[in-house]
């Protein structure tokens, strides 16, 4: 039995579920792109850089400057 627009109902479902894997397989892939790309960057070594320079900022001039840069964060 068709439904208004002369359609059976099962022809809607096909068009609603391939919509749904379009939208579900383009954020699988948004986050296996942002995977590797989070990979990469801790592979290469920039966090570690960026971290030891971010704890080294106030370590040079004394325990007060350190706890400061710490507490003011």
């Amino acid at each position: 039995m068709a439904e208004r627009g002369g359609r059976p109902p099962l022809a809607e479902e096909r068009g609603q579920s391939t919509v749904e894997y379009a939208l579900v397989l383009g954020a699988f892939l948004a986050m296996a792109v942002a995977l590797a790309a989070l990979w990469r960057f801790l592979g290469q070594g920039v966090a570690a850089d960026i971290a030891a320079r971010a704890a080294s900022h106030g370590l040079g001039a004394g325990t007060v400057a350190a706890l400061q840069d710490v507490l003011l964060y």
